[in-house]
């Protein structure tokens, strides 16, 4: 183990970077840092394992992961190799629209073959091949046993110039300088209460509570199951179903599942009490997948109390050297898997910062970040909102306001192409490239995708309950709101309404790069790839 007193570098020096924390977020902003400065210094308070194992500074890290078609292209960019490396380790490599089976209600999306490839691999390998690459790269270097208990903050300006560490085994502090200090200590961290500790006003945040408990059982595929090779299943919570549950293959005949319930609801870890909890989600599919499987472990629990977005860019002033990202920056139930993928999307932005000028870094960073955390947080924010919840907190209040007019239409009408998407390959493939967070959620939007909705919804009456609802749908049952045109889906697909999804920026306006989208097609043919 090292130290931070074994560093003859600590406390001296600066044009050098501290990275607090050595989960995925962390490694690859030290990955990325690396590009554009001598000296990357990674501080982790675990003992970190020389093989690919869990550890206690990451407890999620148990339970299922997956690693989304966008972060999979943005880690091998990062890391040349990195997938084929990983397939001959036993991780799987997927196609996803083939492979993967989302639940609407109790009926998948439409399989097909598509373009989109995901990696089956578990967090524990993936962090320990990604830590190993980083640790090789010249200027780079991991201490671990070390914990950061401070922020260095400049009491004339403000702005934060170093750390504080700690030994974990050992006394003493030492103060150790940076011209950056990068928060990637995760869903705990400390940061906002160090600003506060030293007077700096900390940005406001946004809360929905959840109270998400997860049940996490591993399993052994046994050759010619059913399933066999790289199936994925994900059972989403639903207003009626206020229950989860997710299975991901991976590496060497693994399959990790997932159950999770929300507000209190608690899921057994038990064999025959987690079989019959899986049952209970908005599709059994994955209680009939896992029967007779055999497990290779008692099970493993975690609880996740709410998402939390700190909205650093709607703050009057940033500390200067100072950089948030990961989980301590958004931190939402993973049920969708998109946290890793999000973290290498703000850290492939943090690279442009940096290739574009050191200066005033925070002030760029954080607006650009937030861009690529607002499909995610609407597609997971969106998805548990509509569950009642009293204690929801919002930041204009206790309690959260219902949602205008206009998005509560739009949020009908993103149900209502999920449903269609059960039947249509097309909007299957629409939905999984947001979800996957290839496409922004705005691109649901988007004319052609509209027709094939309405297509669905004007359709006769299919067999089963989801054919009668659709059926049903096919004619208002609720008078439109006052000043909105009325809706006739036989009318050939017009121009792109201004609604948008819940939780995305108005892109008829600038966006945070500060470029000018007139539409929601324009501004996804300026999202950076």
């Amino acid at each position: 183990m090292t130290t931070v007193a074994d560093d003859t570098r600590a406390a001296a020096g600066r044009d050098r970077v501290v990275v607090v924390g050595a989960g995925m977020a962390g490694l690859l902003a030290a990955r990325v840092l690396a590009d554009h400065y001598p000296t990357v210094l990674v501080l982790d308070r675990d003992e970190l394992p020389r093989e690919p194992v869990d550890r206690p500074g990451v407890p999620q890290g148990r339970h299922s992961h997956g690693l989304l078609a966008r972060g999979r292209d943005v880690l091998e960019t990062l890391f040349p190799g990195l997938t084929d490396d990983l397939v001959r380790r036993g991780a799987l490599l997927a196609d996803v629209q083939a492979t993967t089976r989302v639940y609407i209600d109790d009926r998948p999306l439409a399989a097909a073959a598509g373009d989109l490839r995901s990696l089956r691999v578990s967090r524990r390998l993936l962090e320990w091949y990604v830590r190993q690459r980083v640790a090789a790269l010249p200027g780079v270097e991991i201490l671990d046993g070390t914990s950061v208990v401070d922020l260095v903050v400049d009491p004339a300006g403000g702005a934060v110039t170093g750390v504080v560490a700690s030994p974990v085994d050992g006394d003493g502090r030492l103060e150790v300088g940076a011209d950056v200090v990068v928060d990637a200590s995760g869903r705990t961290t400390r940061v906002p209460v160090w600003l506060s500790r030293h007077g700096v006003t900390t940005p406001p945040e946004e809360r929905v509570r959840v109270d998400v408990s997860y049940a996490t059982r591993r399993f052994r595929r046994p050759p010619g199951h059913p399933d066999g090779g790289a199936r994925t299943v994900l059972c989403p919570p639903t207003p009626q179903t206020p229950r989860a549950a997710v299975a991901i293959p991976q590496e060497l005949g693994g399959l990790t599942v997932s159950v999770a319930g929300y507000h209190g609801d608690r899921p057994p870890t038990d064999l025959d009490g987690f079989a019959e909890f899986a049952r209970t989600c908005c599709s059994p599919a994955i209680a009939d997948l896992v029967a007779g499987l055999e497990p290779v472990d008692d099970g493993a629990t975690y609880r996740f109390a709410a998402n939390r977005r700190a909205r650093f860019e709607r703050a009057a002033a940033h500390p200067a050297g100072l950089v948030v990202l990961g989980d301590a920056l958004c931190a939402f139930d993973p049920v969708f898997g998109q946290g890793m993928t999000v973290a290498a999307l703000e850290c492939l932005e943090l690279g442009r910062c940096l290739s574009e000028s050191r200066d005033d870094l925070a002030r760029r960073f954080f607006p650009r970040a937030a861009v690529h955390l607002d499909t995610p947080w609407t597609l997971v924010v969106g998805s548990i909102g509509r569950q009642p919840d009293p204690d929801a907190v919002a930041p204009d209040g206790p309690r959260r306001r219902r949602l205008p007019e206009r998005r509560q239409a739009v949020d009908r009408y993103v149900r209502a192409l999920q449903r269609a998407a059960t039947d249509d390959a097309v909007l299957a493939d629409a939905f999984l490239r947001v979800v996957h967070l290839v496409e922004p959620s705005p691109s649901l939007l988007r004319p052609r995708y509209a027709a094939r909705v309405a297509k669905a919804r004007l359709a006769p009456t299919r067999a089963g309950p989801l054919g009668r609802v659709l059926g049903r749908r096919a004619r208002p049952t609720s008078p439109t709101p006052a000043g909105a045109e009325p809706l006739d889906p036989a009318a050939p697909p017009g121009p792109t309404p201004p609604t948008l999804l819940p939780g995305t920026p108005d892109t008829s306006h600038t966006d945070a790069v500060g470029q000018h989208h007139p539409s929601i097609t324009a501004r996804q043919e300026a999202t950076p790839s």
